[in-house]
């Protein structure tokens, strides 16, 4: 009678698959590759703390964008001196 309101059954649940050797091969060499060059390491490291904060996404890039102006603001001010104080 009430079997309408009961509720499903949750699906059986599978053991997850192992993942294929050929993709893990593949990610040790894309590792590897990589590690050969520091800035991908540390963008890499910068993407995944990223993406560990998404819920704060709404104020971190434009903190990030505001440093990053400012910081090349500078540093353009500063090789425009150091190029007219050449002349």
């Amino acid at each position: 009678m009430f079997k309408r309101f009961a509720r499903p059954e949750p699906p059986p649940a599978f053991p997850p698959q192992p993942e294929p050797a050929w993709r893990r091969q593949v990610g040790n060499i894309v590792e590897t590759q990589i590690a050969r060059f520091p800035f991908l390491v540390q963008a890499r490291a910068v993407w995944r703390q990223l993406e560990d904060e998404r819920e704060s996404w709404p104020l971190l890039i434009p903190l990030v964008l505001a440093l990053f102006v400012g910081f090349y603001r500078a540093e353009r001010a500063k090789m425009r001196r150091e190029q007219n104080q050449g002349e």
